[in-house]
């Protein structure tokens, strides 16, 4: 075979190869100006989407190895009804199936009506009115592409703390007065405590002007709705602003009041009537596979908070199991380089059974619900529980590790999306929100401008999710208690009585913290700032976690009672480590972090594993560390010298200090969307200026033995899971009084004291001292109201504190009168003091006192309180006697030496009868003379009954 041949002969088989090699791709073309019976080809479209994927089936039919695209032309598509793929639809991982855009044109799919042919008439000055079809309802209106308000009180203002707009008399009967028909309003709360939402549909008006409602269930941890952030709307006499608009369903009438030179006969009317636009209709048997969805825009869907009723076990939330884009039943389906805008629920849905299935590329903003949510079978669980304080007993929990069933997201993806403006109508909802899932990874993606969460997980169930490179910002944006990240870990090993949990995974070992987690979680290179929380909040029960290399601009971390959580190698510019109530053997590891502010502790009684080799800024923020906690002992303080702070650049650049802490730089220009697109018109968040303060410090005050304090800051009212911050916090459980029978725990915080409302330790002192006889005690313990039913005072088995009204001073030694009397060591006010003669001239050591005490008394114990202000003359060694009689004084009942402290010092006593005692001071500290604060005993009465 000569050469030219030769080649030849290769060039021909290359060519055989390549073509068998080769796959066929078969493309339709859909445009609004085309025909359903034409070819839908690039010059024949077809009309709708629904013909296409018909026609699709039908070929795939036939072509089981050809690749198919349908591309959608530029322009608008209003759906009937929502596209729908079944099995039938998919294609496969060779020869898959995808929906697009054609070339850089953009097809709209919208969920809506085109209102033609309206005819505007006057109905007074400022709105108009027109008839639309009989029976078409809608509460969503487009006007030339820009959603209006429906009428609404008060009017929508951009900078309303919530809600746009709130107002506490939205349902008085005053204002209720004024609506003649109010059937069909709507009437939206925040939850008490601002966790999350709650809304109604009104369903009439009494004759009272009350309204009756139905509703409510948008939220799983129930409660009394918010009396100030509240709001109506879809009440036409509140129709009296521009923009604003109201549709009366009787008889078919839209009004509306137009922003003035608005031409209504020429300008685009669009409503909402879809609830969905494009569903994934699969199973876990029959999956539907390999569809992707490309470049779309997708609009125009109505409101579905009314339907969002499906409790998530043991979270905060409800959610309604639907999207705009539905993903059930799938594998490898996407939804990719999409924008979805104006829509009235969750933008997308991935429900029960979803694998290897992902958002990409996505712009999802203007969202009534959340932006992208995995929603696992309530049937995969062992233990179907819905409330908070609820756990099943060891001797009836299911061991079994992991799901039931494989019916739940697992191995999805959300990456490289814009996410903002979600929650526009429900506030419980989340930029990515995850429950009853696994190895969900959500991977850079800008999320910010939320109510509530940018990233959410609502239970430990099923774990191995992955979090990294996200930018997560302008969070709890509308509510409270929450961070830029939330978790809960409220599972099986989990209860609210932070001692059972501990016990419980003392007995079963780790494992049990691990039944409801195939693997752990990771949160690693991300950037997050919440102003109005916690960068990074994992709350109750979140367990097993790996936390690491990320960026916290604000909030710092927040670590409540969970187990397992090893939390390394972050920054937390301007905050530090929020450590709420750990669990006793939590496991917990805290190593490596920078701090520019000292630890946050609320409730600690256990520390973790290890809390060591951290960097704080300020030497005293680590002094109180090793001193006050007994942590960090190989922790250092100094200036890490961040290489450019000012924009966001935490690099340290101090090696030395870096060295001793284990620190390990990470790349700081990673996060958030890097579509470039997209990243082009993302918000970042504001870099802050470091601040040093001075580390709060949170005291109480000493009482009955105990301390007592105020709730005073967000920290406090979360760890109690308080709604607002009154009541009286017990920080160390009281002993004295009603308190040796009235047993309080540590972190109780007192609410009630029988009808009167304790909003601070000063009206809890003040109800406990005063005459009346109290009957019950409502204590906040554990996220749960408890009642405790109070004794008797005049029951002489309880030590109370004696009353000094009836004492009377019999004699002293010396007193400096007038101004310091012997009288004013038993006066009840520890700012006035009995001072010994001191001029002219100082009376040496010993000083008595000696007082009737007007009635007999058993005595439990005694207290003394030196002078306070000043560190002289103070008592050191002192004697007490007591007497029946004040005539005959035995031995003393206490003998011995006071602090040099202006500290309360107690002493017990052996139960003894007495009605005299007479306190003597034998030596002082630093002079002759002698000072006394205040004397006080307590005891029990000494019965009359013979």
């Amino acid at each position: 075979m000569n050469k030219l041949k030769q080649s030849r002969f290769c060039i021909s088989i290359l060519l055989i190869v390549f073509l068998a090699s080769s796959s066929y791709a078969k493309d339709f073309y859909v445009s609004p100006s085309g025909k359903d019976k034409n070819k839908g080809t690039l010059k024949k479209p077809f009309a709708t989407i629904a013909h296409a994927q018909f026609k699709v089936r039908e070929y795939k039919a036939l072509n089981p190895s050809e690749e198919i695209n349908v591309y959608l032309r530029g322009g608008k598509y209003y759906l009937t009804t929502p596209v729908v793929f079944k099995a039938e639809d998919s294609g496969s991982e060779k020869y898959p199936i995808t929906y697009k855009a054609y070339n850089n044109e953009i097809p709209l799919v919208l969920g809506g009506i085109k209102l033609n042919g309206l005819k505007w008439e006057k109905h007074n000055d400022n709105i108009y009115k027109t008839k639309v079809p009989e029976g078409l309802i809608f509460e969503t209106l487009f006007v030339n592409d820009n959603q209006q308000t429906l009428a609404r009180y008060p009017n929508y203002t951009e900078d309303a703390p919530a809600f746009n707009g709130i107002a506490a008399d939205c349902l008085s009967k005053e204002r209720v007065a004024t609506w003649e028909d109010p059937t069909d309003g709507y009437f939206h709360a925040m939850h008490k405590a601002l966790w999350g939402g709650v809304h109604y549909r009104i369903t009439g008006k009494k004759n009272n002007n009350e309204v009756t409602l139905v509703g409510g269930t948008q939220n799983n941890r129930g409660s009394s709705k918010h009396a100030e952030y509240r709001f109506v709307e879809n009440i036409f006499e509140e129709l009296d602003t521009v923009n604003e608009w109201y549709l009366n369903r009787k008889t078919s009438e839209l009004f509306f009041y137009p922003k003035k030179g608005l031409d209504l006969n020429h300008a685009e009317i669009e409503v909402a009537a879809l609830e969905q636009l494009f569903v994934f209709d699969g199973s876990l048997e029959n999956p539907v596979k390999h569809i992707s969805i490309e470049g779309l825009t997708l609009k125009r869907t109505i409101r579905t908070f009314m339907k969002t009723a499906d409790r998530l076990l043991r979270s905060d939330w409800t959610i309604y199991r639907g999207g705009v884009v539905h993903f059930e039943g799938t594998e490898n389906c996407v939804l990719r380089d999409c924008k979805l805008t104006d829509l009235g629920g969750n933008a997308v849905f991935f429900n029960d059974y979803n694998k290897n299935s992902s958002v990409e590329g996505c712009h999802i903003y203007n969202v009534g619900g959340s932006g992208v949510a995995f929603v696992g079978d309530i049937n995969t669980v062992w233990h179907e529980n819905y409330n908070i304080g609820n756990a099943p007993e060891l001797d009836e929990l299911d061991f079994t590790r992991g799901p039931k069933t494989n019916n739940y997201p697992q191995h999805c993806q959300v990456d490289n999306n814009l996410i903002h403006n979600i929650g526009t109508v429900e506030k419980q909802t989340a930029g990515v929100h995850m429950s009853l899932s696994a190895y969900i990874t959500v991977s850079r993606n800008s999320i910010y401008d939320v109510p509530r969460s940018g990233i959410n997980i609502s239970e430990g169930k099923w774990g191995g999710h992955i979090l990294e490179y996200n930018d997560v910002f302008l969070t709890v944006q509308e509510t409270h208690d929450h961070g830029a990240f939330n978790s809960w870990g409220r599972d099986r090993y989990y209860t609210k009585n932070r001692g059972a949990a501990g016990e419980r995974v003392a007995k079963h070992g780790y494992d049990l913290v691990k039944l409801d987690m195939v693997a752990k979680n990771v949160i690693r290179n991300n950037r997050f700032r919440c102003d109005n929380g916690w960068d990074i909040d994992l709350d109750d029960g979140s367990a097993w976690y790996d936390v690491y290399n990320n960026v916290c601009l604000s909030g710092g971390i927040k670590l409540r009672d969970g187990m397992l959580r090893t939390v390394y190698n972050n920054v937390s510019i301007n905050n530090s480590m929020n450590l709420h109530v750990w669990l006793k053997n939590s496991g917990d590891t805290i190593q490596s972090n920078i701090n520019t502010h000292g630890y946050i502790p609320i409730g600690m009684r256990n520390w973790g594993s290890l809390v060591d080799s951290n960097l704080f800024f300020q030497k005293e923020s680590l002094d109180k560390a090793q001193t006050s906690y007994g942590t960090d002992e190989n922790s250092v303080y100094g200036d890490p010298m961040f290489a450019d702070a000012k924009n966001g650049d935490f690099t340290v650049t101090n090696t030395e200090l870096a060295e001793k802490i284990g620190w390990v730089n990470f790349p700081m220009d990673e996060f958030g969307v890097q579509k470039p697109a997209l990243k082009a018109i993302a918000k970042t968040p504001e870099i802050p200026e470091i601040t040093l303060t001075a580390d709060e410090v949170i005291e109480g005050i000493d009482y009955m033995g105990g301390v007592i304090k105020n709730i005073v800051n967000d920290g406090e009212k979360s760890a109690a899971g308080l709604p607002d911050y009154k009541g009286a916090k017990i920080v160390k459980g009281l002993t004295k009084g009603i308190f040796s029978v009235v047993k309080l725990q540590d972190d109780d915080v007192v609410l009630k004291i029988d009808n009167k409302e304790i909003t601070n330790i000063e009206d809890f002192m003040s109800s406990i001292a005063d005459d009346k006889t109290d009957k019950t005690m409502s204590v906040w313990r554990f996220q749960k109201m408890i009642v405790i039913n109070l004794p008797d005072p005049a029951d002489c088995n309880i030590p109370l504190e004696i009353d000094k009204s009836k004492w009377k001073l019999v004699s002293t030694s010396s007193e400096a009168a007038p101004d310091y009397t012997a009288k004013k060591a038993f006066d009840n006010d520890i700012n006035t003091f009995w001072h010994t003669e001191f001029e002219p001239k100082e009376l040496p050591f010993p000083h008595n006192i000696i007082v009737d005490m007007g009635e007999e008394h058993i005595l439990n114990s005694f207290e003394y309180l030196a002078r306070q202000g000043s560190s002289h003359p103070r008592i050191k060694d002192f004697k007490l006697f007591v007497s029946v009689d004040g005539k005959k004084w035995n031995k003393p009942v206490l003998e011995g030496v006071l602090k040099d402290s202006e500290d309360l010092q107690e002493f017990l006593i052996n139960k003894i009868k007495v009605r005299y005692f007479k306190f003597e001071g034998l030596s002082g500290y630093t002079r002759k003379a002698a000072s006394v604060g205040e004397l006080s005993f307590y005891g029990t009465c000494v019965s009359s009954k013979k």
